[in-house]
């Protein structure tokens, strides 16, 4: 009987949450009210503001819970070698992304909050390809300016957007060979 009220704040949040991104396909982020919300959730406005201050406080919810899920899966620094290693780390983001296709194609989509994607492109791209401690030691050995060499971890983000938008888009295994292929950056031995 305790865990009763429990479930209702839980499908009350989830409720909220599938208004908001079914909203944010619909019209931008800054054209949702909360009572447009309230309405899509078939809640009243105060139960919105049990869960939430606002819409900007639900928004962070969806970039808490993106951290929280990415960093669930930890890799061996060094497995068998880089290429697997970087294989690995893009193929469960992409999993991800599939699991996930109708929140992330609503929150990166054209409709969503441009901040919120900038901080978000960060949070799941950063050192995919080459890593903090990596970029130090090529720009140290191979001269490049650190700004150059961490360039190459943002230019995910372009494939990843051009990958929401397709109706046919490849699986998470497809999308790895390709982007594998296209950057080379794996098997750079950053290393020697």
């Amino acid at each position: 009987m305790t865990d009763r009220p429990d479930r209702r704040f839980l499908r009350t949040e989830k409720l909220i949450k599938t208004a908001f991104i079914s909203l944010l396909a619909e019209k931008s982020f800054a054209d949702i009210s909360i009572s447009d919300i309230a309405e899509r959730a078939e809640i009243g406005r105060g139960t919105f503001y049990k869960h939430y201050a606002d819409k900007h406080a639900l928004l962070s919810s969806f970039e808490e819970r993106i951290r929280r899920d990415l960093k669930q899966k930890p890799y061996p620094k060094f497995m068998q070698n880089r290429e697997d290693y970087v294989r690995k780390k893009i193929l469960y983001r992409y999993q991800y992304f599939a699991e996930h296709i109708d929140m992330m194609r609503s929150l990166f989509g054209p409709n969503g909050d441009a901040a919120f994607q900038q901080k978000m492109r960060d949070v799941i791209w950063h050192g995919l390809y080459i890593e903090d401690d990596e970029i130090y030691l090529i720009e140290k050995r191979d001269k490049i300016p650190r700004e150059y060499v961490s360039i190459i971890n943002t230019t995910a983000s372009f494939v990843f957007d051009a990958w929401l938008k397709k109706e046919n888009r490849e699986s998470p295994e497809e999308i790895v060979e390709i982007i594998i292929h296209m950057t080379g950056i794996a098997k750079y031995k950053i290393l020697e």
